[in-house]
């Protein structure tokens, strides 16, 4: 494997596309490379953030007119930890709420602000503004490292599928016009996610219309159908969280007859009440008496249901 300059932030093959045409050995060799001088890539990142972002409004305040490019490396960190201070999401809310209403000046990064994130709200009890901008919206390589890394220990088919029990809820606009939503919201209807897919040449069961229903009921049964459409392709199954799939084998315990009837007429169940997601899911299934009856007879033999999957 051919080295790989270190790039504290992310291979080259996901910031310019340039690449060897071998996505998985770029990504590898980076991961490796900057996994091998961990400390180096941390001050490389710590100088790149600073050196872009240090005369913005928060940042002046406590690096005031000092040039971080004058600044030896192995001084820089000492420098910056003995000056800004640790900081709370509750420190920078007057200043993403600027940002939200409408402030396009550099507050938290010279980079203007696309888009705000949704937190989960787990904290306090309340939703929380994520200001993100271009790069930091990107995670594309993050997911194709990750899939790269995994894929040696469990090879998957090219062109294979992915049950992935998805969910995205509606975006919507701050007074000052960003678009705000969850940051799985964000994703899931972004260009990175129809790019993923290409890359990695694995699909999800599951169109646009399912993952974006707002219904996550509606959706887990549409995902819990489709898996077993594509079955023979499915190579593994995902979800952003782990408690996802936990209550989909509810949903498909308490739910597998009526599947297994779609299947086998290539219906829609009444359930399903969202017309974009009823007509997106009756334009990819068709009647499998077949695998309907294979479903039921793998269905009745776990009664116990350990071990389904």
């Amino acid at each position: 494997m051919k080295p790989l300059r270190i790039s504290p932030m992310e291979p080259a093959a996901c910031t310019n596309n340039q690449s060897n045409g071998n996505y998985g050995e770029d990504i590898i060799g980076w991961f490796e490379d900057v996994t091998e001088k961990a400390g180096l890539v941390q001050t490389q990142t710590l100088r790149k953030i600073l050196e872009q972002n240090c005369s913005v409004e928060y940042l002046r305040q406590w690096l005031g007119d000092i040039k971080i490019q004058e600044v030896d490396g192995f001084v820089l960190e000492s420098l910056y930890t003995s000056l800004v201070p640790l900081a709370s999401h509750a420190d920078l809310e007057p200043y993403i709420h600027k940002i939200a209403n409408g402030d396009t000046g550099p507050i938290l990064t010279q980079q203007p602000m696309t888009t705000l994130s949704l937190s989960s709200g787990t904290t306090d009890g309340r939703q929380k503004y994520v200001p993100l901008h271009a790069i930091a919206h990107r995670p594309l390589f993050k997911y194709l490292g990750w899939l790269q890394l995994t894929d040696q220990v469990y090879p998957t088919r090219e062109g294979g599928r992915i049950l992935e029990f998805i969910y995205s809820s509606r975006q919507f606009k701050t007074k000052g016009g960003l678009t705000a939503g969850t940051a799985t919201t964000h994703y899931y209807a972004s260009q990175e996610f129809k790019i993923k897919q290409e890359k990695t040449k694995s699909f999800t069961c599951s169109p646009e219309e399912v993952i974006a229903s707002g219904d996550s009921k509606q959706s887990t049964y549409c995902h819990l159908l489709l898996g077993l459409f594509f079955s023979a392709q499915v190579e593994f199954i995902t979800s952003t969280f782990a408690y996802s799939i936990v209550q989909a084998f509810i949903t498909f315990e308490e739910l597998w007859k009526e599947l297994c009837n779609d299947i086998r007429d290539g219906t829609l169940s009444k359930r399903i009440n969202l017309p974009k997601v009823r007509k997106a899911v009756l334009d990819i299934i068709s009647p499998n008496p077949t695998l309907a009856s294979k479903s039921k007879l793998v269905a009745r033999a776990w009664k116990i249901w350990i071990g389904l999957v």
